[in-house]
């Protein structure tokens, strides 16, 4: 990335090199022992510059302070006593920086000061600073033209100096005497400015210092512009990250203030879900997609897709990390054969916690895949951290996933931890002292505890996470009926129904709902043997009625023609009702509906 200068930078290193070149031919040494000494240790010094600086680069990381920083010690230890970088804000800041020369609206801000060992400086501007780059300067003239400067006595061509107090003043403290401005140009984009100043003893600047900085400056902005294109990468994948993360919790019976959070420094494959589920439940995700950039961003989004495709299924939660794991270890062996996919979407390696929670029985059927963690805070202070079972991230390896099931209180805030490395795993026992000290002082706030979470893992190694606190729905509301396998049943259930939403004063859906039910009552005695259960459930603005017998086989929509006698049930179902479906039990299945009303 940026591995040459562009033409027009090279452009400006012309008149330097040449000027070298003039004092190769005139003071070319003769074949002597101490002129190759001299030679061999020049050559040693670039050399030894050269390794520095590719060693950055390949150690360059997303924080341009560090490797501003690391650039400074290489530049004090060959070339110069005191050393500043700036770099551009656009670049801090993730931003697309203009081409050409600098210009106002791209201000530089300080990210680098290094001196010689032993000197104790104070910089004009410190580190984490704007600095100010005034005109009429070797700075701003230099990134004006995109061309070094050498100034060899800063006392006696240093009149510039005299209208900047704050910068004369540190130059004078340091007893600078000698100067070289390089802007840091990388394909046609400037990035900063490097500044190297002698000062002291030191011998002053001279054109052979001038070319050895100028290779430095080269190869410092190929260092930058590796990060700038990696912070790029990132601040596109986070976008990517949010356009596909729900703007909104949906709102739900089983849940109050529900809150999410994926890191802002994070990859871009954070992802947290609420789905709501059949029979008032709600399933709550959490995950992280392995790798980083655009590409992780993508496969976060089809993780998450596939996720809520397989809940609305009714699917148990090791159900459905099965099924994702079975994909991620597909898709890996495709990784790894005939090519890539152009944004190299990757799932193995991917973590995720799938908790699904029933208001009716306050239970919580929980799976997790790569060291996801499931934290309950009781309404009476309570924390207390479920033994997951413990599964490999996505696509590690074949292994079978377990459901791990427990009963939460009424009021309970569940926390979900998509989980991360060892390093950046919260501390467990730091993380339930926080929480049980935020829930004694506060209450169970979910955005209060979500804020304490983030403040325990630290910045840079925050997971994602989603909070909710449960309801659990009352009695009242409730209501269920078991029938023997007989034709009898089908009107004792609508008898049974017609009275319980009288009950409920939803006589506006008496005639429809029992209907209904009789069409379900009707196919659970034809296909199963066993008994059979109705149950209905007054969830806020939805009457939910569910039939469950003891036959595994699902019901399908049939298209049925004038003569037919039968195979209509269904049809009539899928008109009287908004939504319905069919979800599988250990003993049966349960066929559902549910139907708005205005209570």
């Amino acid at each position: 990335m940026g591995g040459t200068s562009t033409p027009r930078a090279q452009a400006a290193l012309r008149p330097a090199r040449a000027a070298l070149q003039h004092r190769d031919r005139l003071t070319r040494p003769t074949a002597s022992t101490s002129g190759q000494t001299c030679q061999d240790q020049d050559d040693h010094r670039g050399y030894r510059t050269r390794q520095e600086l590719e060693s950055t680069a390949l150690g360059a990381n997303q924080d341009v302070f560090h490797t501003a920083d690391k650039l400074a010690r290489v530049a004090v230890a060959e070339l110069a006593d005191v050393v500043t970088v700036e770099v551009s804000e656009l670049m801090l800041r993730g931003e697309a920086i203009p081409p050409g020369p600098f210009c106002k609206s791209a201000p530089l801000r300080r990210a680098a000061f290094q001196s010689a060992p032993g000197a104790t400086l104070r910089p004009a501007y410190a580190v984490g600073e704007m600095a100010r780059i005034p005109a009429a300067t070797p700075y701003r003239k230099s990134l004006t033209d995109l061309r070094p400067r050498l100034i060899r006595d800063l006392q006696r061509d240093g009149r510039w100096l005299a209208r900047e107090s704050a910068l004369a003043r540190a130059v004078r403290t340091a007893q600078a005497h000698s100067l070289i401005v390089i802007p840091l140009v990388a394909r046609g984009v400037v990035l900063g400015l490097v500044d190297l100043y002698r000062r002291a003893d030191s011998a002053p600047f001279d054109i052979g210092d001038l070319e050895a900085a100028i290779t430095f400056a080269d190869r410092a902005a190929q260092c930058l512009d590796i990060v700038r294109n990696r912070i790029q990468e990132r601040a596109h994948a986070r976008l990517l990250q949010r356009a596909l993360l729900p703007e909104v919790l949906p709102p739900l019976s089983a849940l109050d203030a529900a809150e999410g959070h994926v890191p802002a420094d994070g990859s871009g494959g954070e992802w947290f879900d609420v789905i709501p589920l059949s029979g008032a439940r709600a399933a709550l995700v959490v995950g992280a997609a392995e790798g980083q950039g655009v590409g992780t961003a993508l496969g976060m989004s089809q993780l998450r897709a596939m996720i809520v495709a397989l809940a609305v299924q009714d699917l148990e939660p090791d159900e459905i990390l099965a099924r994702l794991d079975e994909v991620a270890t597909r898709r890996a062996r495709e990784h790894t054969g005939a090519g890539r996919h152009p944004f190299d979407l990757k799932y193995g390696g991917s973590r995720c916690l799938c908790v699904v929670y029933d208001p009716v029985t306050g239970r919580c059927t929980s799976s997790a895949a790569g060291g996801s963690r499931l934290v309950i805070l009781s309404p009476d202070g309570i924390v207390s951290v479920p033994g997951l079972a413990c599964h490999p991230p996505l696509g590690a390896d074949d292994h079978r996933f377990e459901s791990t099931e427990v009963d939460v209180p009424p009021g309970a805030v569940l926390l979900l931890d998509s989980g991360g490395t060892d390093e950046s795993r919260p501390d467990t026992h730091a993380t339930a002292e926080r929480l049980h000290e935020v829930v004694s002082r506060s209450g169970l706030d979910a955005r209060w505890i979500l804020e304490c979470v983030r403040g325990v893992v630290g910045p840079g190694h925050e997971p994602a996470l989603l909070t909710a606190r449960t309801r659990v729905l009352d009695d009242k509301n409730v209501a269920q009926l078991a029938f023997p396998h007989d034709a009898s049943a089908v009107a004792a259930a609508r008898t049974w129904t017609s009275r319980q939403l009288a009950a409920w004063k939803l006589d506006e859906l008496a005639f429809t709902t029992t209907l209904v039910v009789s069409e379900l009552v009707t196919n659970a005695i034809r296909y199963s043997t066993g008994p059979i259960e109705l149950r209905l459930i007054n969830d806020d603005h939805t009457l939910i009625c569910e039939v469950s017998d003891t036959s595994s086989a699902t019901p399908h929509l049939r298209k049925t023609g004038p003569s037919d006698e039968g195979g209509r049930g269904l049809s009539i179902v899928t008109e009287l009702t908004r939504h319905h479906g069919t979800r599988h039990t250990a003993h049966g299945k349960t066929v559902w509906t549910e139907q708005p009303h205005s209570e």
